[in-house]
């Protein structure tokens, strides 16, 4: 693994090298730009850590959006580059190493990280990453941020604790390769709070959704911080 690798990106790497990934955006993003759920800016400048194969970037984009994304691996952003130019527009895109962005402060209307920051892997790392959120987000910006609940599948294949929040993921799935990537859970509400202190405002959602299939039920905390103006 080369050294400036987040780990777990050659995981990633095989995925997206299978072309999966959603090629779609997410249905309560597109809820929150398009409709009037919260306030939140409906243009400007974004950036989407984490982003997969893109399409939460392209709709950001068909919404008027300049934007930006970084993920942790080249097969990540060839994905996302063919979905853009098959969609016809255009996406700025680096390579993740670390919590750090190349980004001067109060640069983004929006920064997301959607099902991406706890990949980090423990505690300490995922407060760097929403300070560093914080520090590229505008005054008047917001972070919008969604993270497992304990009502998702997900926390029936974690481990137990490992220290400072780590968990594996020790259950196999066949609809992914993630066995044995090192995550930060915390089940409560307080704890992301407690990482999302540099923000002046934080509101809290939920969803849940069970297409037909209660065993791969998907729940989501979500968090909409917004930065002091």
């Amino acid at each position: 693994m080369n050294s400036k690798e987040l780990r777990g990106a050659d995981k990633w790497a095989a995925f997206y090298r299978e072309r999966r990934g959603n090629t779609y955006p997410d249905e309560n993003l597109v809820r929150l730009i398009r409709g009037k759920y919260a306030d939140i800016p409906r243009s400007g400048r974004m950036l989407d850590v984490g982003f997969g194969r893109g399409a939460n970037l392209i709709f950001f984009a068909e919404s008027g959006f300049e934007c930006h994304g970084y993920e942790v691996s080249q097969e990540s952003l060839d994905a996302a580059r063919e979905l853009a130019r098959h969609a016809g527009v255009s996406l700025t895109l680096g390579l993740l190493t670390g919590t750090g962005l190349p980004y001067e402060k109060d640069h983004f209307d929006i920064v997301l990280s959607w099902s991406a920051v706890y990949y980090h892997g423990s505690r300490a790392a995922v407060r760097d990453a929403i300070a560093e959120f914080h520090r590229i987000t505008r005054p008047g910006g917001v972070l919008l941020m969604s993270v497992i609940h304990p009502n998702s599948f997900m926390t029936r294949r974690l481990s137990e604790e490992l220290g400072d929040g780590t968990r594996r993921i020790d259950r196999p799935d066949p609809h992914d390769n993630r066995l044995g990537l090192e995550i930060f859970y915390d089940a409560t509400s307080t704890g992301w709070r407690d990482l999302l202190k540099p923000f002046s405002v934080v509101e809290e959602g939920y969803v849940e959704i069970d297409l037909f299939n209660p065993a791969r039920r998907d729940a989501w905390r979500l968090f909409l911080a917004r930065k002091q103006d």
